[in-house]
């Protein structure tokens, strides 16, 4: 699902370097702008959705921590308002379980959580929901499944999406997004993962890279 990287394309909303499996942009940035909300919709704080979740989800009174009670599946989860392009999506995994393999998997979605039947999601975000039309997920390696590591995810203009983790440089991690429409946040706790909290979000901008 990966796309390909080119030289002299707005690249991630950090202006941190790209792996080195990557192209590497060798041009200064003139300049930040902020990114306002597609459409014009306010940035409220986010949360988990209280209704879309898997039958394993409990959720705090606050929405901002989930954590699945049994199992290592049917755990996914949405936020509660759509994500703006280049909006990060902040969360701090707090709580691992060693006897399971895999981890978070973590997307967007352009289906309305409130209009999702719980009772119709799968067990797995991947493969099952990301079979269906509208969904994007991908599986975040295991060694990044760590107690009290902050992963922030995000998706730009062209449909890609990028992650960090703690203070890293961003990565990219698939591609392919249709960000023509409203995208809502899609976490699935799974396996390794059995915790996480949303943290407030940053400020977004767009980093603008231009020719020499």
């Amino acid at each position: 699902m990966g796309g390909q990287i080119t030289r002299n394309a707005l690249y991630d909303s950090l202006g941190g370097p790209f792996p080195s499996t990557a192209h590497r942009c060798h041009h200064k940035p003139k300049r930040c702008l902020p990114l306002h909300p597609c459409g014009g919709v306010p940035v409220s704080p986010l949360q988990f959705h209280p209704n879309a979740k898997g039958s394993q989800i409990v959720m705090d009174i606050a929405q901002r921590s989930v954590k699945r009670q049994a199992s290592f599946c049917n755990a996914i989860t949405f936020s509660n308002r759509p994500i703006a392009l280049y909006e990060q999506v902040r969360l701090k995994i707090t709580k691992k379980q060693c006897c399971w393999s895999g981890a978070l998997r973590l997307g967007f979605t352009s289906k309305d959580p409130s209009r999702i039947n719980p009772d119709s999601l799968p067990k797995y975000a991947c493969p099952d929901l990301v079979s269906q039309s509208g969904f994007w997920a991908k599986a975040l390696p295991e060694e990044f499944a760590n107690e009290g590591n902050l992963i922030s995810f995000w998706v730009d203009k062209k449909g890609r999406v990028f992650y960090r983790i703690n203070d890293s440089s961003p990565m990219l991690f698939f591609s392919g997004v249709r960000t023509t429409e409203p995208l809502w946040a899609l976490i699935d706790v799974y396996g390794l993962t059995r915790g996480v909290q949303l943290l407030a979000g940053k400020n977004i901008y767009i980093l603008l890279i231009l020719n020499t």
